[in-house]
């Protein structure tokens, strides 16, 4: 995040940007609050990206009164940008997704019918329209897309502490790595998630709850079970 790209309007360059450095887990943990509500809908790297960027603009703007603390100003700014922007596409996302979904059905009636899926006339013919129309479609739902666990892992990521071998030993060994990915894809969506939210977004298990719109107990639970997968498939050498 260059702070630099933003006019400073007579406040410290350096004082801002250590507001925005200092800040941006706090810019990150309400994206991943206000994405959890609408996470089929919009991708989070964009809501992260937006929140930052709100961040840098409270920095800026901040003037230290006393009546409140920067992280509480920002809080409400980061949260205010984001909503703006859901307001503004929420209703284009929906129609996206309707249509990804008549794709998807239209896919796989094309398929059993013995004929290409990856045919655009045959699949634009199933749903009713012009190709030039399925290939507006498609560019439509296309940020509408499903997030793979290739995007969410991270090599420097602690995804589980236990007894055995540990993700940082494992990477240390090429062979021990491999596995470790391979048993991370093999996790389902909701338990990826769940261990992505705590070990690398840090957030606490009320948060997550939050995001997943579930209590803290079943938070609780799908983390011991997601864990517990992890270690008995990485046991199984």
């Amino acid at each position: 995040m260059n702070v630099r790209s933003y006019p400073v309007s007579g406040v410290d360059a350096r004082e801002i940007g250590e507001r925005v450095r200092s800040h941006m887990p706090l810019a990150r943990k309400i994206a991943w609050q206000v994405h959890g509500r609408v996470r089929d809908l919009f991708e989070i790297d964009d809501m992260i990206q937006i929140g930052m960027t709100a961040l840098v603009e409270a920095a800026q703007r901040f003037q230290d009164t006393g009546e409140a603390t920067f992280g509480a100003y920002a809080s409400v700014r980061i949260r205010g940008a984001l909503v703006d922007h859901l307001r503004g596409h929420l209703a284009l996302t929906r129609t996206a997704v309707e249509r990804r979904n008549r794709i998807a059905a239209a896919v796989k009636s094309v398929e059993a019918k013995g004929r290409n899926p990856n045919d655009p006339e045959c699949v634009a013919a199933e749903l009713g329209i012009t190709v030039g129309e399925f290939h507006s479609w498609r560019n439509q739902i296309a940020p509408v897309g499903q997030r793979s666990l290739d995007e969410i892992y991270d090599d420097h990521s602690v995804w589980f502490a236990d007894d055995g071998p540990t993700p940082e030993s494992a990477l240390l060994d090429d062979e021990l790595r491999t596995r470790l990915v391979a048993n991370l894809k093999k996790l389902d969506e909701r338990d990826a998630l769940v261990l992505q939210l705590y070990f690398v977004e840090e957030l606490n298990l009320e948060e997550i709850g939050e995001v997943l719109g579930v209590t803290v107990g079943r938070v609780s639970q799908l983390k011991k079970a997601a864990l517990g997968k992890l270690r008995e498939w990485m046991s199984e050498g």
